[in-house]
C-alpha cells in the first residue's frame, strides 16, 4: 500500500466534500437534490462500479480471495455486533442506532472510491463482498434491532430487499459475469464505464452535503459523539487489525478489508433509523462527526497496519 498515494486521496476526496458543502451552503444542491443524488448513486452508479471491476476473464485466485473476503467480513461483522452490543445496551439513550453506527462502515460511498484509487478494479472486485455481506446483515440484524427499539413489529426477514437491492444486484450480475468471462458488447462496456466513473465525485459531493447539514458546535459539544466515534474509527478497525495478524489471510485481502472496515459510520445508519423510527437526526450528526474524524484516523490505521504487516 503506497501511503503517500493514500494521503493524496483522501486529501481529494475530501476537498471534494468541501466544493459538495459549498454547493449546498449557496443554494446550489438542495436537501432534495442531495437525497436524489444519493438514489443516483445507489440505484446505479454504485453497482456499475462493482460490474466493472469483474469485467475481467475467470481467475481460480481471485474467486478464492472473494470467497476469503466474505468470510472475513461476515467475521468482523459478526465481532462487531458483539462489542456494540456489550457497549450499548439496551436501555442506553438511543442504543439501536449507536450500534448500527459502530456495526456499519461507509464501505459504499467512500471505500469503493478510496480502492479503486489505490488498489484499482482488484480492489473494487475484492471490496464488493464486503458490501454484499453488509446488505445481509443491515437488512436482517439492522432491521430488527431497530424495529424492537422503536417498537415497530419487524414482519420478519425481507428477503426481497436482500436479494434485489442494487447493490447485490450489481454484485451477483458482475460474478456472473466474472465466472464466465461474459464480455459485455462495447456499447454496454462503455456505458457502464462511464457511471462507475460518477462514484467518487458524485459520493463525496454528497458526503459534503451531509456535512453542511449537520450542526458541527452542536455535535462537538455532545460526549456521545466521540465514544460512538471512538468505537467505530479505532477500536473496531485495531480488532480487524489484530484478526488480519493472526489469522492467514492473502496481503491483498487484508489490505482491501482493513480500508472497508476504516470507513467513517454508514449513511445506511441514518437511513434505516428514519424507515424504522428511531433517532435518524441522531445517527446523521454521527455520521458527520466521523466522517470529519476519519481524516486522521483512516491513514492512522492504514499506516500501523502496513507496519505490522511488513
Amino acid at each position: 500500500m503506497d501511503i503517500s498515494a493514500l494521503y493524496t486521496q483522501i486529501i481529494i476526496m475530501f476537498l471534494l466534500m468541501g466544493v459538495g458543502a459549498i454547493c449546498y451552503k449557496r443554494g446550489i444542491i438542495t436537501d432534495e437534490g442531495s437525497g436524489q443524488m444519493s438514489t443516483l448513486i445507489m440505484t446505479f452508479v454504485a453497482p456499475c462500479v462493482i460490474i466493472h471491476s469483474f469485467c475481467r476473464p475467470f481467475d481460480p485466485a481471485m474467486l478464492s480471495k472473494l470467497i476469503t473476503s466474505f468470510a472475513m467480513s461476515v467475521l468482523l461483522l459478526a465481532v462487531s455486533i458483539g462489542l456494540a452490543t456489550l457497549v450499548f445496551r439496551k436501555g442506553t439513550p438511543d442504543y439501536a442506532d449507536k450500534r448500527m453506527c459502530v456495526i456499519f462502515s461507509n464501505n459504499g460511498f467512500m471505500a469503493l472510491p478510496l480502492l479503486q484509487a489505490l488498489y484499482g478494479d482488484d480492489g473494487v472486485f475484492i471490496g464488493s463482498i464486503n458490501i454484499v455481506a453488509t446488505n445481509i446483515l443491515i437488512w436482517t440484524y439492522g432491521v430488527w434491532l431497530l424495529s424492537r427499539a422503536s417498537g415497530r413489529a419487524s414482519g420478519g426477514v425481507n428477503w426481497r430487499k436482500i436479494l434485489l437491492n442494487p447493490g447485490t444486484i450489481g454484485f451477483f450480475v458482475g460474478l456472473a459475469i466474472f465466472l464466465t468471462s461474459f464480455q459485455l458488447p462495447e456499447i454496454a462496456d462503455s456505458t457502464v464505464s462511464f457511471l462507475a466513473d460518477l462514484n467518487t465525485p458524485l459520493a463525496m459531493i454528497v458526503l459534503g452535503v451531509y456535512l453542511a447539514q449537520s450542526n458541527l458546535k452542536e455535535i462537538v459539544k455532545d460526549r456521545s459523539m466521540y465514544v460512538v466515534s471512538l468505537f467505530r474509527l479505532a477500536v473496531v478497525p485495531l480488532i480487524t487489525i489484530v484478526l488480519l495478524m493472526l489469522l492467514p489471510f492473502d496481503r491483498s485481502v487484508s489490505a482491501v478489508l482493513i480500508i472497508s472496515i476504516s470507513m467513517p459510520c454508514a449513511v445506511a445508519a441514518s437511513m434505516f433509523a428514519q424507515m424504522y423510527g428511531t433517532n435518524y437526526r441522531y445517527s446523521s450528526r454521527i455520521i458527520a462527526f466521523s466522517t470529519l474524524l476519519s481524516a486522521i484516523t483512516m491513514p492512522v490505521m492504514l499506516s500501523l497496519y502496513q507496519l505490522l504487516a511488513a
